[in-house]
C-alpha cells in the first residue's frame, strides 16, 4: 500500500476536513406519539372498513376474485393519501468530517544513535519486556524505537489510528513531517481535495530513522506540529525521546505551551538512564607532511566521563591510507584518569624510512558499560616526502644572514641549495650544492627549483619579465618565494615599481611612507628590542620547536630580538603572521609591525622576513636558527613536493563535521599544461572505514576549473575525498585528496543518558499527560480519546408527491375500480 507523504506542514490543515455525500427520504407530516398511534389506528380502520364493505358486495352476484381486487384498488387509494398527507421529501446532507490527530513525534537526533550497554539490571529487563524477547544483543536507540513501533504487527499504530489519525514525524533541529495515518474509520484510502498524496494506512509506512541530527529541539517540534494541525481537533502527542533538552526552550516551558492549549503530552522515554561513562578522543595534531627520516610527532587529546581513577590504555595504529586492512599497533600507552576526570595530552613520536602518505590512528579500547562506543579513536593522515628540496638562493651581499644560512642548506642532506651571490666577481666560485655560473631568468632555468630566496637582493639584475615568471612560478606552478630584508639593498629593491609583480605576491602591504619611517625610528639601534609572537602563531609548524604550542612558547621566550627592521603597512587579509615587533615605538594602526609573515598564493606559497638578524639567536644554540630556516623553506616548498598537488586542490567549509551535517565541496582542477580544466562535470569518491561512494561536482560556469557538489556523511569516522584528473598528456592518473573527519555533535554526547525527570516534567506539566517507562508504551493508545467531529449540512428538501406521477396514479387506480364495478354492473 503506498504511503501518503505529507511534504508541507501546511498540507495537514487542508487534509483536516473531509466530505462525504448522501440522499435520504423523509416524511415531513409523520406524526408521533399518540397521534401516530391513532393515525395509524384509523388508517387501519378505513382499510378494514372496504374490505368488510366489498365482503357484502357478493349477494348481488360478484364474485370473490373481483371484490378482491377492488378491496386492493380502493386500499392502495386510501394509502396513496394517506402518503401524500405525510409530504414525503427527499434531501441531500452533505456530512462533513473534522478528523482529529494524534501527533506521534520520533526523535532522530544522533544521541538516538548510540547503543546503551544497560548498566542496570531493571533497564535493560524493560527493554525485552517492551521488544518481547528474552535476551537481545545491544541495539541502537533508534532502532529500539523502531522495533516498538514494529511489534506484533505494528500494534501500537493500529491501536492509536482506531480512534484519530496519526501524524508521524521525526525531530532533531527541525520536526519532519512523514506521513499522516488514516483513522480506522475511514475505511480504505481516499483522495482528500487540496493533497497529492492523501494519507497512508499503517502498514504503509516506512519507520526507518536516520538519528543523525546534530540536536534535540523538542520545544520546536512541539510548536509547530501542533500549529500545523490549525483548527482541527488535537487528541494528544505522543514523543518517543531520551529527553536531551540540549536545543530551545527547557521541559517546563514547552508543558506550559501545551497546557495552555489543552494538549496532553505523553511521553516515552528511550535510552540508559544511567550516568555516561566515556572515554573519548577529542582531538588529533599530527602534521600534514613530514619528510622521510625526519621526526614528527601524533599527539592526542582526550576527556572522560565518569572514568575517576580508571587506568586506560591508548593505542597508536598505523594503517594503510587506502583503506580495506586494520594496520598495526606501533606503540602504546597506560595513563590514569584523574580525580577530576581530566587526562593529560599523550604524545607519540614517530619516524619513517619510506616516503608515502601514512595513517594513524589513536584508539582507546571500548571500556565495560562505555556508553559511546564511536568516538574512542580519531585518525590523521601524514604524507611523508622523500624528494630533496631545491632552493635558488639569490643574495645582494655575503652577509651573516647569507653565510650561516648557505652552510646550513649545504649540510642538510634534504635540500639541494644553489646560490647567486650578486656582489661577487664573475669568476668567484659559487656556494652550494649544484653550481651554478648565472643568474637563472629562463622559465626552464626557474621552474625546476622549488623554492627562491631573495636575500637583501640587488634590483640591478632584475626586471619586470622576470618577475612575472616568477609570478607564474609561484601561482601556476605551486612553487615558494621568500623575500628577506636587509638594509643594504631591500629599501630600493621595495620602492622599484617595475617589481610590482613580484611585490605582489608578499604577504604583506608595503608602505609607501617606509623611508619616512626608518628616517624617523632611526636606521641603526644601539639596544635590541623584542620580537612578539601572536599566539595563533606557535602552533605553526614554521615556528615548531617543541611538539605542542605551550612548549613550542616557552622556548621562544627571550630568545629572539632584532635590530634592524623594513616597516610594512599591515598583513594581507589571508597572511598568517608569525613575528611582530615588540618596541612600542614600531607600532602603527594595525599593531605591531610585521617581521614575518606567509600566504598562499594560487596553488603556491610566498613569505616575508622584514629584518636581517636570525643568525643572532645561535648565541643561544644553533636548533633554533636551525628549525626556523629548515622549517620556513619546507614550509614554501610543500606546495611544489607534493605529487599532484600543482594540478588541483580541494576545498570544504571546514576539517571538522558533525554526522548528518552537509559538506559542500569545491575542487580546482587543472590539466597537464597547467589550464583549467573544461568539463561539465567530474566524479568525486569518498572513503571510510572501508565503505565509500561517489558524488558529482558540477563545473561552475563562472569560474573556469572549479566544480562543486556536495554529499552528506552517513557514518562517523575518517573520509578521504577524492578526485582523479586523466589527462591525455599523463602518463599515470593524478589524484587529488582532502581528509575531513564526521563525529557525532558534542553537544549530544555530553549528557546522553535517557533524561527521566526532564520527560516526566514535560508530560507531567500539559494538559493531562503522563510520562510512560519502554515497556509501559501499550497502555498510551487507550488513554487518547476520539475526538473527531462530524457536522450535517441538509440541502433543501424536494417534494415526491407533487408531480404529475402521483396525480396519474390515483387517478388510473380510481378508474379502473370505476370501470370494474360498470363492466360488472355494480353499485
Amino acid at each position: 500500500m503506498p504511503i501518503g507523504i505529507l511534504t508541507t506542514l501546511p498540507a495537514l490543515l487542508t487534509a483536516a476536513t473531509r466530505d462525504e455525500e448522501e440522499f435520504v427520504t423523509e416524511l415531513r407530516n409523520l406524526p408521533e406519539g399518540w397521534l401516530a398511534a391513532g393515525g395509524l389506528a384509523l388508517v387501519g380502520l378505513m382499510c378494514w372498513a372496504v374490505v368488510w364493505m366489498y365482503r357484502h358486495e357478493g349477494r348481488i352476484g360478484a364474485t370473490l376474485r373481483l371484490r378482491t381486487v377492488l378491496a386492493v384498488i380502493r386500499c392502495a387509494v386510501i394509502l396513496g393519501l394517506v402518503a401524500i398527507l405525510l409530504d414525503p421529501v427527499r434531501v441531500r446532507i452533505l456530512r462533513r468530517w473534522i478528523d482529529s490527530y494524534t501527533i506521534l513525534l520520533v526523535d532522530d537526533s544522533s544521541s538516538m544513535d548510540l547503543t546503551d550497554r544497560f548498566r542496570e539490571p531493571e533497564s535493560a529487563k524493560r527493554v525485552k519486556t517492551a521488544l518481547g524477547v528474552e535476551e537481545a544483543p545491544p541495539l541502537r536507540r533508534a532502532e529500539v524505537a523502531r522495533r516498538m513501533l514494529e511489534g506484533d504487527q505494528r500494534r501500537f499504530l493500529r491501536e492509536l489510528v482506531q480512534r484519530n489519525r496519526v501524524a508521524l514525524y521525526t525531530f532533531s533541529g527541525e520536526p519532519t513531517a512523514l506521513a499522516t495515518m488514516r483513522a480506522q474509520r475511514e475505511g480504505p484510502k481516499r483522495r482528500t481535495p487540496g493533497t497529492r498524496n492523501g494519507t497512508a494506512g499503517v502498514a504503509g509506512v516506512d519507520l526507518a530513522f536516520g538519528a543523525t541530527g546534530a540536536t534535540t529541539n523538542i520545544e520546536r517540534a512541539v510548536r509547530r506540529t501542533v500549529e500545523s494541525v490549525g483548527t482541527a481537533p488535537l487528541a494528544g502527542v505522543v514523543v518517543l525521546s531520551d529527553g536531551g533538552f540540549n536545543q530551545g526552550a527547557d521541559a517546563d516551558e514547552v508543558a506550559r505551551y501545551a497546557r495552555e492549549r489543552r494538549v496532553p503530552i505523553y511521553a516515552i522515554g528511550i535510552g540508559d538512564p544511567s550516568p555516561p561513562r566515556n572515554v573519548r578522543v577529542t582531538e588529533l595534531l599530527a602534521p600534514q607532511n613530514a619528510f622521510r627520516q625526519d621526526p614528527f610527532a601524533v599527539t592526542a587529546q582526550l576527556a572522560s566521563q565518569g572514568m575517576e581513577g580508571q587506568t586506560i590504555e591508548i593505542q597508536l595504529r598505523e594503517l594503510s591510507a587506502t583503506g580495506g586492512d586494520e594496520g598495526r599497533v606501533v606503540d602504546t600507552r597506560t595513563i590514569a584518569v584523574g580525580t577530576d576526570s581530566t587526562i593529560k595530552p599523550v604524545t607519540f613520536q614517530r619516524r619513517q624510512d619510506r616516503a608515502g602518505r601514512y595513517l594513524y590512528a589513536v584508539e582507546v579500547p571500548v571500556m565495560e558499560f562505555e556508553t559511546v562506543a564511536d568516538d574512542n579513536s580519531k585518525q590523521a593522515t601524514v604524507t611523508v616526502i622523500d624528494a630533496r628540496t631545491r632552493v635558488l638562493l639569490i643574495s645582494g651581499t655575503p652577509s651573516w644572514e647569507y653565510r650561516y644560512l648557505t652552510r646550513l642548506l649545504e649540510r642538510d642532506e634534504t635540500f639541494d641549495v644553489s646560490c647567486w651571490l650578486q656582489s661577487a666577481d664573475l669568476s668567484a666560485v659559487r656556494d652550494g650544492d649544484t653550481v651554478i655560473d648565472h643568474m637563472p631568468r629562463l622559465a626552464e632555468e626557474l621552474f625546476p627549483y622549488d623554492v627562491i630566496v631573495l636575500l637583501d637582493a640587488d634590483r640591478s639584475e632584475f626586471d619586470e619579465p622576470w618577475c612575472r615568471l616568477i609570478d607564474t612560478f609561484v601561482t601556476a606552478h605551486s612553487g615558494g618565494l621568500l623575500v628577506t630584508a636587509a638594509r643594504a639593498h631591500t629599501p630600493d629593491f621595495l620602492r622599484d615599481e617595475t617589481l610590482s609583480p613580484l611585490h605582489d605576491l608578499l604577504p604583506v602591504t608595503l608602505d609607501p611612507e617606509a623611508d619616512l619611517v626608518l628616517n624617523r625610528v632611526g636606521h641603526y639601534q644601539l639596544s635590541p628590542s623584542p620580537i612578539e609572537i601572536p599566539t595563533t602563531a606557535f602552533g605553526h609548524p614554521i615556528l615548531r620547536l617543541a611538539d605542542d604550542a605551550t612548549s613550542t612558547k616557552l622556548l621562544w621566550q627571550d630568545a629572539a630580538d632584532v635590530y634592524w627592521h623594513y616597516p610594512v603597512m599591515r598583513e594581507k587579509p589571508v597572511a598568517t603572521v608569525l613575528l611582530r615587533h615588540g618596541n612600542p615605538r614600531m607600532r602603527n594602526a594595525n599593531g605591531g609591525h610585521v617581521l614575518a609573515a606567509v600566504q598562499y598564493v594560487g596553488s603556491g606559497r610566498s613569505g616575508f622576513v622584514g629584518f636581517d638578524g636570525t643568525w643572532r639567536w645561535r648565541r643561544h644554540g644553533p636548533e633554533r636558527f636551525d628549525r626556523f630556516w629548515v622549517q620556513m623553506l619546507r614550509y614554501l616548498a610543500e606546495g611544489k613536493l607534493l605529487s599532484g598537488a600543482q594540478r588541483g586542490s580541494i576545498i570544504t567549509q571546514s576539517d571538522q563535521f558533525a554526522l548528518g551535517e552537509a559538506v559542500n565541496v569545491s575542487a580546482r582542477l587543472f590539466d597537464a599544461r597547467f589550464e583549467p580544466i573544461r568539463r561539465d562535470e567530474v566524479t568525486a569518491r569518498y572513503r571510510v572505514d572501508g565503505g565509500g561512494g561517489e558524488f558529482t561536482l558540477k563545473a561552475q560556469r563562472d569560474q573556469p576549473g572549479w566544480f562543486e557538489g556536495r554529499f552528506v556523511p552517513e557514518t562517523t569516522g575518517s573520509y578521504a575525498i577524492s578526485v582523479t584528473i586523466q589527462d591525455p598528456g599523463d602518463r599515470e592518473p593524478m589524484e587529488v585528496t582532502r581528509e575531513i573527519r564526521v563525529s557525532r555533535p558534542n553537544i549530544e554526547v555530553l549528557h546522553p543518558q535517557l533524561d527521566r525527570a526532564k520527560l516526566r516534567a514535560l508530560a507531567e506539566g500539559s494538559h493531562g499527560g503522563r510520562y510512560f517507562e519502554v515497556d509501559e508504551m501499550q497502555a498510551v493508545p487507550d488513554l487518547i480519546p476520539d475526538l473527531h467531529e462530524e457536522i450535517p449540512i441538509r440541502s433543501r428538501p424536494r417534494s415526491l408527491w407533487d408531480n404529475g406521477v402521483v396525480l396519474a396514479a390515483l387517478l388510473g387506480l380510481l378508474t379502473i375500480e370505476w370501470a370494474l364495478r360498470k363492466w360488472n354492473r355494480l353499485l
